[in-house]
């Protein structure tokens, strides 16, 4: 079990009003449901974050291959029960039961006489490489097992399913191979791994992670742990968190699972009912742009706060938000979508959409040190109420302000000696 460590805090007064009664102290583990966890999200409030405490579990610090075996190494072939992505009605690689039915069929009579697994798996393989041809086509398996032709993820995604009717485990991995995107497969045959890539021709021994080493997997399809908490997966070329099953008001993120550091903390699944979110000293990424799921309007909607431990030397918060260590800087990475009241570090510029798509703000304030706004730094924030910004910033309403209120009230100096300005 992973050991529980807490620190005390003090948030600092957001608007005029009195500090609330400090947090009872209760017992605490993973995942555990705290009531009261409203006055940890509240500006003004003493409250008790807990933080998972560090472990001798692994830290993943090999190449990208080295890492996926070393996991793969650990949980061995028993975690691969499905086709993954393939078997999810929602997924556009979707197979339909019948389609499933016609390929095995295919594939039992290709494999008739074929003893062991692995002897299975390289017919299967042999007869992939021979029969389909790349080109731009469908990914889905029964298109490329028809059609005969597809890009990478294609004989990825019928090589998992043609192994999968004749029970071999099998894992559709994406990442890069020669530096550019790819998809390829590990699959277990007699209870040892190999790395196969039908798209090239090639399939190697796991253990000889020099024969492969211009494969560089980023994630695997399959969930590699699970405890009461979450599932995990290796993504990002981490261990990440993937599916949160805890429905309490608050998540603490473990430290560790299965005896590796979790680093990563970008869910595929989050429950509405989760507001306040502990991450410890271990988490370094919540994930970039482009795959980065906890947003304002998906599965962060209704987070009201993260707490980083201070320890972190990746991520720090402040009031809840959640900020990039660069050297000595701090970059702004992550408002929570749930947040009423938000107040941001000292920005010389507030950059456009700084402050994008957030339904619940209500206010916002931007303390001294900020000095510049761009045109539409604040965007579509429908129940905005009211603005702080230090006297004397650059600030034109009408271009900051887009698609926000039109009687947004915008106070000139902190909350505790505001003017009141109309415009």
């Amino acid at each position: 079990m992973t050991r529980i460590k807490r620190n005390f805090r003090m948030l600092t007064l957001l608007a005029a009003g009195s500090l609330l009664a400090a947090c009872s102290e209760q017992h605490r583990t993973e995942c555990f449901d705290e009531q009261d966890s409203a006055a940890t999200s509240l500006v003004g409030a003493w409250h008790a974050p807990t933080f998972a405490e560090p472990d001798n579990s692994k830290t993943l610090s090999g190449t990208p291959a080295q890492n996926l075996k070393t996991i793969f190494e650990a949980t061995g072939p028993s975690i691969i029960t499905s086709i993954g992505r393939m078997g999810n009605i929602d997924d556009p690689y979707y197979i339909t039961d019948d389609q499933y039915y016609e390929i095995s069929e295919f594939t039992t009579n290709l494999v008739k006489g074929k003893t062991s697994q692995t002897e299975q798996y390289r017919e299967i393989f042999r007869w992939i490489v021979s029969n389909v041809k790349y080109g731009q086509s469908d990914p889905d398996p029964y298109s490329v097992f028809t059609k005969k032709k597809c890009v990478c993820q294609g004989y990825a995604n019928l090589l998992s399913v043609m192994c999968h009717t004749q029970g071999i485990p099998t894992v559709v991995v994406n990442g890069y191979g020669w530096g550019m995107g790819h998809a390829w497969a590990y699959t277990c045959t007699d209870g040892k791994w190999e790395v196969s890539d039908p798209t090239n021709s090639g399939s190697f021994p796991m253990s000889n992670v020099g024969d492969y080493s211009h494969l560089d997997p980023s994630e695997a399809d399959v969930d590699l742990f699970a405890d009461d908490c979450a599932t995990y997966r290796y993504f990002n070329f981490q261990i990440n968190v993937h599916e949160v099953k805890s429905t309490s008001s608050t998540l603490v993120v473990p430290y560790s699972v299965g005896g590796f550091v979790i680093t990563s903390f970008n869910p595929y699944t989050l429950p509405e009912s989760i507001t306040d979110i502990y991450l410890g000293e271990n988490i370094t990424t919540l994930g970039e742009t482009y795959n980065m799921t906890l947003t304002t309007s998906n599965l962060g909607k209704n987070v009201r706060a993260i707490h980083i431990d201070e320890d972190n030397e990746s991520l720090a918060s402040h009031k809840g938000i959640v900020y990039r260590k660069n050297g000595n800087d701090e970059q702004l990475y992550y408002i929570p979508g749930g947040m009423e009241s938000i107040e941001l570090k000292p920005m010389e510029v507030v950059e456009k959409n700084t402050i994008y798509n957030h339904a619940n703000v209500k206010q916002i304030y931007f303390p001294e040190g900020t000095k510049r706004f761009e045109s539409s730094a604040i965007e579509n924030c429908p129940k905005l109420e009211r603005v702080y910004i230090p006297e004397g910033a650059d600030f034109n309403k009408s271009e900051v302000l887009y698609n926000c209120p039109g009687n947004v009230e915008i106070i000139y100096g902190a909350p505790s000696s505001v003017k009141h300005v109309t415009m």
